[in-house]
Parts: structure tokens; C-alpha cells; sequence
């Protein structure tokens, strides 16, 4: 891998120049009509029913910034939609396990990095743990082969259901950047307890720091993590 592909500070905005001619995957509400997700601009009401993930339609920050989860449908909960802001979209929500996956360009997508992500309350931004895993096998739609020139991408699944797609690594030079030993990675937050983290320490976890970006956008941010 070259050193510009391993870079830890690349982020997405620094891709829209980069990579003009695939700048479609930044529109997230595109990216899921074109997958085949049950998906719609606000405030347009979905006409089934059900549990969907509200979102911005463009997000350069990531983060999972303003991503939240409503029932919505055409008897209710219209409430709802009148509060969203007029830049965010609906997409059907999944279930299943949360994968996040490196992969690089070898006559087709090869995976090279995989994790497994665990959250156990309702929000969508705040992680528990992450996990290094074996990919898991899944066909990716031959669309992302006109991505082959980035060389590398990092895909975001719930299940086999693509929910994010960036144009860069983002478990190797991201989280998961120069912890190549770890198999487990878990966030530390600006409110989380000082003595949290020194039990850790004391069970044998070594701590990285590993700050947000754009941390203004975020209340309780990410300080680092807790890695073994």
C-alpha cells in the first residue's frame, strides 16, 4: 500500500477534489436509490410504514452527524418530518450485525480489513466496542466497480445492506491505524470517567489518542481509544 492510501488525516472533504468524476457517493440519498434502499428527500412520507434512519443527504464530516432513528409512514408521525431539516432524507432501516470494511482493487474488491461495531442504545453516533473479524462474505454491486481508480474503499454494512461507502481506508488509516495487534477497540468519550479508563489500564488495555474530527460538531466526542 502507499503512504498517501495509509494517510490517518485523510477525510472525506479532502476526496471531493481528489476524486471529481465520483463525487455521486457523497449523496447519500442517491447512493441509496441506487443500492435498491426503500429511501426519499424529506419531507416527502414514506408509503410503508416502519422504522427508517433520517440523515443529511450530503455529510463530509462523518460521524454519523444528525443520523437518527423514527417510525414513519403515511398514518403518523408527521410531527417528525416537519423537524427535519430541509437538507436530510429517509432511508428503510436495517438489521443485523454492523460491519465496517477495507477494501483494495485487485481485478475485483478484495476485503483486507474487517471489524465488527457494537452499540447497545438508541444512539447511532456513540459505539461501544469495535472488533478486527474475518470478512464476512458479501457480493457488492459491480456499480462500485467504476470506483477502481481510488484504488481503495472503506464500506459500512448493516448485514449485506451497504449504508456508507468513502473513497479511502478507513479502518487501517482510520481507527484501526498503526494498532496492528489489537483485536478489539473501544471509544473513550469526553464524559467518560477518569477512572474508567485507569481500570482499563490496570487489566492490561493500552490507550491511543485518537481525537474526532470536527469536534465542534459534537457534544461528547471522541477523546481516543482503549485498544488490547
Amino acid at each position: 500500500m502507499d503512504l498517501q492510501s495509509l494517510d490517518p488525516e485523510i477525510e472525506d472533504w479532502d476526496l471531493w477534489d481528489r476524486y471529481p468524476q465520483h463525487r455521486w457517493i457523497f449523496n447519500k440519498l442517491q447512493l441509496s436509490l441506487d443500492l435498491g434502499h426503500k429511501a426519499g428527500p424529506c419531507p416527502v412520507i414514506p408509503s410503508d410504514a416502519g422504522y427508517y434512519c433520517i440523515r443529511p443527504i450530503y455529510n463530509l464530516y462523518g460521524m454519523g452527524l444528525h443520523a437518527t432513528k423514527h417510525w414513519l409512514g403515511k398514518t403518523g408521525n408527521t410531527e417528525v418530518m416537519a423537524q427535519q431539516h430541509p437538507g436530510s432524507f429517509w432511508c428503510e432501516w436495517f438489521e443485523g450485525p454492523l460491519y465496517s470494511i477495507d477494501y483494495k482493487w485487485d481485478n475485483g474488491w478484495k476485503p483486507i480489513h474487517a471489524t465488527q461495531g457494537y452499540n447497545e442504545s438508541e444512539d447511532l453516533t456513540h459505539f461501544s466496542k469495535w472488533e478486527r473479524i474475518d470478512p464476512p462474505t458479501i457480493e457488492l454491486p459491480s456499480m462500485l466497480d467504476k470506483l477502481k481508480d481510488t484504488k481503495y474503499l472503506n464500506i459500512e454494512f448493516k448485514d449485506s445492506k451497504i449504508i456508507e461507502l468513502h473513497l479511502r481506508l478507513g479502518n487501517l488509516a482510520g481507527d484501526w491505524y498503526g494498532l496492528d495487534n489489537a483485536k478489539t477497540i473501544i471509544p473513550v468519550w469526553n464524559d467518560t470517567h477518569p477512572e474508567v479508563i485507569i481500570n482499563y489500564k490496570d487489566s492490561g488495555w493500552q490507550y491511543v489518542d485518537r481525537p474526532e474530527t470536527a469536534v465542534d460538531k459534537i457534544i461528547n466526542y471522541r477523546l481516543g481509544f482503549l485498544y488490547k
